[in-house]
């Protein structure tokens, strides 16, 4: 009985295990979805850079995004109100959305800068 017990229990670390490491680094990384798996896979320093560098180019995106939203809100409070046409809290809505935004950049470059860590460490490890 006990043998028995012991061989269930291996075999589900096996099991369990080798679902653990059948996760598989992608190629390029292009979307959330694909950034979620690279970060559960991530072993090498490459695929440390390769988190970073998706990381950078997000923020890059965002930071984008938010200097068009913050100068919508700007023309939008500079210009005529046009009745019908835009609310009032249009310019603040586009300021909240600017800002939420350059805050997501801010964090997405922490998490560059935390991978490009852990390459340089792994590196340093392996010499």
């Amino acid at each position: 009985m006990k043998i028995r017990m012991i061989c269930l229990a291996l075999l589900m670390t096996l099991v369990f295990g080798g679902i653990a490491w059948g996760v598989k680094m992608p190629q390029s990384i292009n979307n959330d979805k694909e950034l979620k798996s690279a970060l559960k896979a991530a072993k090498t320093p490459e695929d440390h850079l390769r988190i970073a560098a998706y990381c950078k180019e997000k923020a890059e995106r965002l930071d984008t995004q938010a200097a068009g939203y913050e100068e919508a809100a700007a023309a939008y409070r500079q210009g005529p109100n046009v009745k019908n046409l835009m609310s009032p809290t249009t310019p603040g809505r586009y300021e909240y959305m600017a800002k939420e935004l350059r805050e997501e950049a801010r964090s997405n470059r922490e998490l560059a800068a935390s991978h490009e860590q852990m390459a340089k460490n792994a590196m340093q490890a392996s010499k």
